[in-house]
């Protein structure tokens, strides 16, 4: 069973390939601020916390396909820095094929982003791309449309999972004010 994780954990373990977890000493003061802030823009969930390198924030969406009452996969959008592009991460189950890779569209007439399979991990296995420019602000003006999450699992049998860009402008806009 495809157990979710939080893009933002997954996304550590792709960037530095390992979680380190980190204890407070004891009598150490407490922030009047958050450490960590989620907020929600129609489908879509703004997750913001404090690391050591700064403020770290990512827009994700658990896909959960009609008839079903657990996520499929997860999508997410995130950038280091707010001078880099976007990037869309996506977390799909384990049972998948190497061999075609996952693409993201938002219409039958976009051919879409194709994603590049990075690993596995007992959550599901990752597969990432960078963004233009130009494919974010088309994304961003779509209202309450569906787009496609395509993979094709470990029997080959293409599959194509909808996936709601209801609120997607909305959290976008929010991640660029945090900061990120």
């Amino acid at each position: 069973m495809f157990r979710t994780l939080p893009i933002a954990f997954l996304l550590v373990i792709v960037a530095t390939g390992a979680v380190f977890a980190q204890a407070a000493p004891s009598g150490q003061s407490v922030s009047a601020e958050p450490e960590a802030t989620t907020a929600t823009y129609g489908t879509w969930t703004l997750r913001c916390a404090q690391r050591a390198q700064g403020r770290v924030c990512d827009v994700e969406q658990a896909v959960v396909p009609q008839g079903r009452q657990n996520p499929i996969a997860q999508i997410g959008f995130n950038r280091l820095s707010p001078k880099d592009e976007f990037h869309l991460t996506v977390v799909l189950p384990t049972n998948i094929t190497f061999q075609i890779s996952p693409r993201v569209t938002s219409s039958d007439k976009d051919p879409g982003v194709q994603l590049t399979w990075r690993r596995c991990v007992p959550g599901g296995c990752i597969a990432d791309a960078t963004l233009t420019s130009e494919t974010l602000r088309a994304w961003r003006a779509i209202a309450a449309d569906t787009g496609k999450l395509l993979f094709t699992n470990a029997n080959m049998q293409n599959i194509a999972i909808e996936f709601s860009f209801r609120g997607f402008a909305q959290a976008i806009d929010a991640f660029v004010k945090e900061g990120s």
